[in-house]
């Protein structure tokens, strides 16, 4: 169901994108999990349909898509396969910025390139604190040094990194300058060819375990062409078309996941087993396949009206989008859950593929903007004088 108005063109790209799913990415999505393997032949396939240019503008030879359809794309394919669907949404989250303001540089080197499916992107970004991978979610960023011609990176480790060593290039946060605070970051765009780097271990997630979001270690030098905005200014310049992007893409990512799982159990409940009876003749299975339905639409509902209101440049804050990111991951949580009690046995010895949707949905809470942070994030939004 989609009680949301869409265009045809809307339309249109949805029922693409879920052709696209479930002839590229559902057949692999089982491999993809259980050997945690880089979806590579899965991001091929959205490269070979242009997606890779889908935020880029028109007028740079990309598709110009809103963020209304860039979320409808992105819930059709998470519903097949959640890993191929975060590393691609990390690509457009870590591209959104060079695709808005780019130089006339990076407009050459690097935005229409990503419109002909050369350059894939993410954010190297998180960072840990303390030794070791004690890591939170709190944003912070080392210092890189200015030198002539550009920017000096020292052994910076990034904590997790979505498609570590497979993306081309990384949006890269950091402080140029050892004093500079950490309300005033800035970004680079770094080339994987043009510097030195190293993997630190192995990705080896609960969930979402072909996303190779490994912690990587960063040296040497990057042009100052490469940088994106001005220095110290990334938050102030960026922030209110950036972190919508960011949060949105993350929301139906998740929302996904919750869709794919509930639309397998809509399936699977009313097979007869040899007796005649269904798993969905028991009052208990049928009030969980309608409550799941209700969130799901609920969710959706909200993200689509956050994202019409990012795309026509209206909201008055970025509440909408927070609300938006924590009810769709919530949803994925509630319902997967539901669906691993309703299959029971079977779900949790992994002969459906609950188990694997159950863990994917957990990311939601933790990774990412997690909801811990989302939520204390609202505060303000809510009480703006308090």
């Amino acid at each position: 169901m989609n009680y949301f108005p869409l265009t045809k063109q809307q339309q249109e790209w949805q029922e693409r994108a879920a052709d696209i799913a479930a002839r590229e990415l559902a057949p692999r999505a089982e491999e993809t999990d259980q050997k945690a393997q880089y979806p590579q032949a899965s991001l091929d396939a959205l490269k070979r349909e242009g997606l890779f240019g889908l935020r880029v503008s028109k007028e740079h030879g990309g598709l110009g898509e809103d963020m209304l359809t860039t979320s409808l794309i992105i819930e059709e394919l998470s519903k097949k396969c959640a890993s191929t669907a975060m590393c691609y949404k990390m690509h457009l989250e870590a591209a959104e910025i060079i695709c808005r303001i780019p130089t006339p540089y990076q407009v050459e080197h690097f935005v229409e390139p990503m419109a002909e499916g050369e350059v894939f992107t993410t954010i190297a970004g998180g960072e840990s604190q303390g030794e070791g991978d004690n890591w939170n979610a709190t944003q912070t960023a080392s210092h890189v040094d200015k030198v002539a011609g550009g920017y000096q990176i020292n052994n910076v480790r990034k904590s997790y990194v979505t498609s570590a060593g497979k993306a081309t290039h990384y949006q890269f946060a950091c402080r140029v300058g050892a004093d500079t605070p950490q309300s005033d970051r800035s970004a680079l765009f770094v080339e994987l060819d043009n510097i030195e780097w190293e993997l630190v271990e192995p990705w080896n997630g609960l969930g979402m375990r072909g996303n190779d979001s490994s912690p990587m270690r960063f040296n040497g030098f990057v042009p100052e062409e490469n940088r994106l905005g001005a220095e110290h200014t990334l938050q102030r310049d960026t922030g209110a078309f950036n972190r919508p992007v960011v949060t949105l893409t993350y929301a139906a990512a998740y929302l996904g996941i919750a869709s794919g799982a509930h639309e397998l159990a809509c399936q699977e409940i009313s097979r007869r087993f040899p007796s005649g009876s269904r798993r969905l003749d028991r009052p208990v299975n049928q009030r969980r396949i309608a409550e799941m339905g209700t969130q799901i639409e609920a969710s959706r509902a909200l993200l689509h009206a956050a994202c019409s209101v990012f795309d026509q440049g209206r909201a008055p804050s970025q509440l909408v989008y927070s609300q938006a990111k924590v009810a769709c991951s919530e949803a994925g949580v509630r319902v997967t859950q539901d669906c691993m009690s309703i299959f029971g046995g079977t779900a949790f010895a992994s002969r459906l593929p609950f188990e694997r949707y159950f863990r994917d949905a957990r990311a939601g809470l933790v990774m990412g903007m997690a909801n811990d942070m989302a939520y204390e994030g609202m505060i303000p939004l809510m009480f703006p004088e308090s």
